[in-house]
């Protein structure tokens, strides 16, 4: 799509489908997301997409490869966490469409037929700007009255400041079962039979669009090789493949050290679990033995990051500066090794949930 792309009314994506890069349906638009700011329109942040099986999930914009009034692309995979509405967020569909507004000049009160949104062509960000309105001149029908189109700037009692009944207290409600590993799981890792060579896995992996963390490994699994699997086995990773004969079977290479991850391991171990072990990603397999999933380090970063990163342009500082590397970075010796998993987990496997780090 064009920087200068065409206008869309909002009201034409409520429940168009949702596309991943390879074509396959991932859910239905359920909502649009904005922010709103003093000295502009508000901006669009992401979708609410309605995915089967896991409900509804946010879709940042940045990864909206395509928006139109009959179908919505993604440019890659999203995070399967449930959605919550921010403090500083509201919904177009849900809070925005119907409510009554006050014209800026003339003080009449109107209300929100719809809105439309456009990506502005110089700072790159989709942003609704012109609003749809209704003037009554009597009577319960819509189409007695009449409809204008005026600028966000003309009309005043926005944005609304009551929360939005259900998804406005998902993040409150749901924040246990949101902070667990199988929560913040991935649905799509790339899983190979024991008997599959290093040729098979690489390619699997080469097949499909994954992000970088995903793509860091195979997991070994007993048929059926789809989530939920059969038996889990263990972890390969792609630098190991890399430095296999291309023939090699994977069931060898497997790294059994690694423990998974139970799906209600909370997010405390799960970060202490990636950070210890050096991963971008881990298993979850559950009490069967099957694996679920996998979770991901961009999923427990947006978990850990301040609730208002989405405004940001950027995620990084300013500074060109670095910390510096470990004692062992660059040396002959090898790093320390692995902790116990009794360390990483002290009260049995996956230890338990660390309030304070909420």
């Amino acid at each position: 799509m064009t920087e200068d792309g065409p206008r869309i009314f909002v009201s034409h994506l409520a429940g168009v489908p949702v596309f991943g890069p390879d074509g396959g349906t991932v859910g239905r638009v359920r909502d649009l997301v904005a922010t709103f700011r003093a000295d502009r329109p508000p901006r669009l942040v992401g979708l609410v997409v309605e995915v089967l099986g896991h409900g509804p999930v946010f879709v940042p914009v940045s990864r909206v490869a395509g928006l139109e009034s009959g179908q919505v692309t993604l440019s890659g995979t999203v995070s399967m966490r449930r959605f919550g509405l921010r403090p500083d967020e509201r919904l177009v569909l849900g809070q925005l469409l119907d409510r009554r507004v006050r014209l800026a000049d003339s003080g009449e009160e109107v209300s929100v037929l719809d809105i439309e949104v456009h990506r502005h062509p110089a700072r790159g960000q989709w942003e609704a700007d012109r609003i749809c309105a209704h003037r009554d001149r009597g009577g319960t029908a819509r189409h007695r009255g009449e409809a204008l189109a005026v600028d966000w700037s003309a009309v005043g009692g926005l944005p609304p400041q009551e929360p939005v009944e259900g998804l406005a207290r998902a993040r409150e409600e749901e924040s246990e079962p949101e902070r667990t590993a199988r929560a913040l799981m991935r649905t799509e890792p790339v899983v190979v039979p024991p008997e599959a060579t290093v040729a098979n896995a690489l390619a699997r992996i080469g097949e499909r669009d994954l992000i970088q963390a995903l793509a860091a490994q195979v997991y070994v699994c007993r048929p059926p090789v789809e989530p939920p699997t059969g038996p889990y086995l263990g972890t390969v990773h792609v630098h190991r493949l890399l430095r296999s004969a291309p023939d090699a079977p994977v069931a060898p290479l497997v790294d059994t050290e690694l423990p998974p991850l139970d799906p209600d391991t909370p997010l405390p171990a799960v970060s202490c679990c990636l950070t210890a072990y050096d991963l971008v990603a881990a298993p979850v397999v559950d009490g069967d033995g099957a694996l679920l999933g996998a979770v991901t380090v961009d999923a427990v970063l947006d978990h850990l990051l301040p609730d208002h990163w989405r405004e940001a342009e950027y995620g990084m500082s300013d500074s060109d500066e670095t910390e510096p590397g470990p004692p062992w970075a660059g040396a002959e010796e090898e790093p320390p090794q692995r902790p116990a998993a009794t360390a990483l987990f002290p009260s049995g496997r996956h230890g338990g949930r660390d309030e304070g780090d909420r």
